[in-house]
């Protein structure tokens, strides 16, 4: 088998109780390059969190910088369509908390609901956000930007390629593929071949077809259930994907699902995740 191009990644969303030592331990057992960090002991305010820390930011950036990749992405809960209150300053914080950290990239939704069709007014509100993020980088001199992950209203090819147009360049993503086969109804390879170029950074899990408490669909350990990761994987063979692959365990959410090891053991019997 050839070396496997990408960085394995796992989200603490699946470990949400776990403090950044104990979820260092759990990537340095499972041979995992990366980290993208949505919550640590319970909490998602991370900026807050991590600055309460004994050594602060800076001890959990020598910290992460063990691994070798550290922090790829943080999780932020901002939306481009229709923000709650107070979300755009908690992705101000999260931006300075990555530059200190030296995180490349900060995970924001699209907002909307998926079935719900995009308005003019949505569609509006995306681009005066991604055109006021592209200046405040600049003036700032930021490192760190954003990714679109594939949720929400924006689960399919279609509504992402509208906004790029509208806005008159494309944005980097994070390709949700359980998203874009589950709710947009894509197979792998029609998302990849629309939403290749600007991926950047994607999520793996798995299902099955049976209703469970918040979805219609119930989560499973990766490779048992209907999602064709076996597809996803030789889509990122193939075409040479150097970015990061993270098994996004919703376990924060949903609390019916085992202890993310089990999650983890089973993405490591796929020789293709393994690179063995």
């Amino acid at each position: 088998m050839p070396t496997r191009p990408f960085k394995t990644c796992v989200s603490t969303l699946g470990c949400p109780d776990l403090s950044l030592s104990a979820v260092l331990d759990l990537a340095e057992r499972f041979n995992i390059d990366c980290l993208e960090l949505r919550s640590l002991d319970n909490r998602i305010d991370l900026p807050a969190y991590l600055s309460e820390q004994p050594g602060g930011v800076e001890a959990a950036r020598k910290a992460l910088n063990t691994l070798d990749c550290g922090a790829v992405a943080l999780g932020t809960s901002h939306k481009l369509v229709d923000p709650k209150d107070g979300s755009l300053e908690e992705l101000l914080a999260f931006a300075q908390l990555a530059e200190e950290l030296d995180t490349p990239y900060l995970r924001v939704f699209g907002g909307g609901k998926w079935g719900t069709p995009l308005t003019e007014e949505n569609f509006k509100e995306a681009i005066d956000f991604l055109n006021w993020w592209q200046a405040k980088r600049a003036e700032e001199n930021w490192n760190v930007d954003i990714l679109i992950e594939t949720h929400d209203a924006f689960s399919a090819s279609a509504p992402l390629l509208e906004l790029f147009s509208r806005l008159g360049r494309s944005v980097g993503i994070i390709w949700d593929t359980h998203h874009t086969w589950k709710l947009g109804r894509e197979t792998p390879a029609e998302s990849w071949n629309q939403l290749g170029s600007f991926t950047r950074h994607v999520h793996i899990k798995d299902s099955i077809s049976q209703p469970s408490a918040r979805h219609p669909y119930t989560y499973v350990l990766p490779g048992s259930g209907e999602m064709p990761l076996d597809k996803v994987y030789d889509i990122l063979y193939e075409n040479n994907f150097t970015g990061s692959v993270a098994l996004e365990w919703e376990k924060m959410w949903h609390p019916y699902l085992v202890d993310i090891s089990e999650a983890l053991s089973a993405c490591q019997k796929n020789p293709t995740w393994s690179g063995s």
